[in-house]
């Protein structure tokens, strides 16, 4: 585990990596909405405190905010929390826990030495692109099964992301395969998006995105890796320690039912 610091440096970065399309900030909070797309996008950031208002009204403040949007109040809860005791308040208010997850981080070498290169895997083929590209949205999208509703929010946060980004694109006998999103900050790549088609899975295209990744960020000078994993997703749990994650620190959401 890592001390809060560099947990919030972290969320931060995340934050940035996965920007939601309404941010308002509250006493240090940041509530974001994103018509409901996907939990980070669409929960209270709370790592943050300016003392300008005190727990009880940021509470209220967030029920009232997410009300507004139709949405459940929701938040994201780490270590770096504001105030320290928030995720007991939390529960005391009958806020349920959602998906624990954990992230998980390694040093940009040490993927480079566990992941095999490329010319392992003759039939593969890939692509980076720096700019949004819809052919691998439309995969991604495949990929996941995301109705048309979600795909409009989802591509609209992937376009938004200012920190340099890069969308790698796997093909298996020329055909298209499986996707990858990488996001430079700080020094850190952030890995975000894996998905593969069912057809071409458990080949090694999770394996060989991860390396192209890897292979890219250290053109921009990336030292260390990032990514969050749910705690159920065991498959993905095992094909990143393989390649040399580490828990670093877990976090999870409380939902208002």
């Amino acid at each position: 585990m890592i001390d809060p610091q560099a947990i919030l440096m972290l969320e931060t970065l995340a934050a940035h990596a996965w920007p939601a399309a309404e941010v308002e900030s509250c006493g240090g909070w940041q509530l974001r909405s994103a018509q409901g797309v996907t939990r980070r996008a669409n929960s209270v950031w709370p790592n943050g405190e300016d003392g300008a208002l005190a727990l009880e009204t940021k509470l209220a403040h967030v029920e009232r905010f997410y009300a507004e949007r139709n949405l459940p109040a929701r938040y994201q809860i780490c270590d770096a929390m504001q105030p320290a005791e928030l995720d007991e308040v939390l529960a005391a208010r009958g806020y349920a826990v959602e998906a624990p997850t954990t992230v998980q981080v390694a040093p940009l070498r040490t993927l480079l030495e566990r992941l095999p290169s490329l010319r392992h895997y003759p039939a593969f083929e890939v692509e980076v692109s720096e700019e949004f590209d819809p052919a691998w949205f439309d995969l991604y999208c495949a990929a996941e099964r995301i109705d048309d509703g979600a795909a409009a929010v989802r591509r609209s946060i992937l376009e938004r992301i200012a920190p340099l980004h890069g969308f790698v694109t796997l093909y298996a006998d020329a055909t298209p395969a499986a996707v990858g999103l990488g996001v430079i900050e700080e020094g850190w790549l952030g890995v975000f998006s894996m998905a593969t088609l069912p057809e071409f899975r458990r080949r090694g295209a999770a394996r060989a995105i991860l390396r192209t990744l890897a292979v890219w960020a250290q053109l921009y000078d990336a030292h260390s890796v990032y990514l969050q994993v749910t705690e159920e997703n065991l498959p993905a749990q095992r094909l990143y320690a393989s390649a040399g994650f580490r828990t670093a620190y877990r976090y999870h959401y409380r939902v208002k039912p």
